[in-house]
């Protein structure tokens, strides 16, 4: 390697790391205050970066919130595929596996709250900005990517019995009349789970349990 490329590769390291520090800091003052709360000098000095220099990453808030949100779904996926691996996840049927992936929603709920914050918050924002479905294709494709994960267990399940044999031909409506159900229930507990009094005597961690039992006997 000649010292041009060490040179060059040095400044792709430093451009990454410049990167990665200002989708952290985005994640976080995304997730505590929204996207709409937030301007592009809050993200420059939480990210300990000049408002020029975040410029010359990202043109707009826009782009940003876009990046964060692949970067904060990409983080999940490779947080939950190596637990999927050890736990001998592609061994068991359909509807175990179905409730391995609820229980890994669970667990994420416990430790990364701040994702399921975030993803509602990124929705709401995409919507009221009217941002073009073209422009959101990459994260479309990360999305993908777990979704497939979650399809193929739908698919074995009733393959193997272990899922009824009427949900034959609706896999899809399947994936997402599950996915919805669950996703948004620990989205609304991740933003308001303490907001009223009365919440204070539920146990929520209890309450995402039994609504994945709820929707995986529903399969049986």
């Amino acid at each position: 390697m000649t010292a041009q490329e060490k040179l060059a590769e040095e400044r792709d390291g430093q451009k990454n790391a410049r990167i990665e520090r200002i989708l952290l800091a985005s994640f976080s003052l995304f997730s505590h205050n929204g996207i709409d709360a937030i301007a592009m000098t809050d993200i420059a000095k939480e990210a300990e970066i000049g408002v020029a220099s975040l410029y010359r990453y990202f043109e707009t808030k826009d782009e940003i919130a876009i990046r964060t949100a692949i970067w904060a779904w990409e983080k999940q996926k490779n947080l939950i595929l190596p637990i999927l691996d050890d736990s001998g996840y592609y061994n068991k049927s359909g509807i175990e596996q179905l409730e391995e992936i609820f229980d890994l929603f669970c667990k994420l709920y416990q430790n990364e709250s701040d994702f399921f914050r975030y993803i509602y918050f990124f929705d709401a924002y995409i919507i009221c900005q009217k941002i073009e479905a073209e422009r959101l294709l990459p994260y479309q494709k990360v999305i993908e990517s777990v979704q497939k994960i979650i399809s193929e267990a739908i698919q074995k399940g009733i393959t193997d019995g272990s899922i009824s044999p009427k949900y034959k031909g609706l896999e899809k409506s399947l994936y997402y009349s599950l996915m919805h159900t669950y996703f948004s229930s620990v989205q609304k507990l991740s933003l308001s789970s303490k907001m009223l009094k009365m919440d204070e005597e539920q146990d929520e961690i209890q309450q995402l349990k039994l609504l994945g039992k709820l929707l995986t006997g529903g399969l049986k």
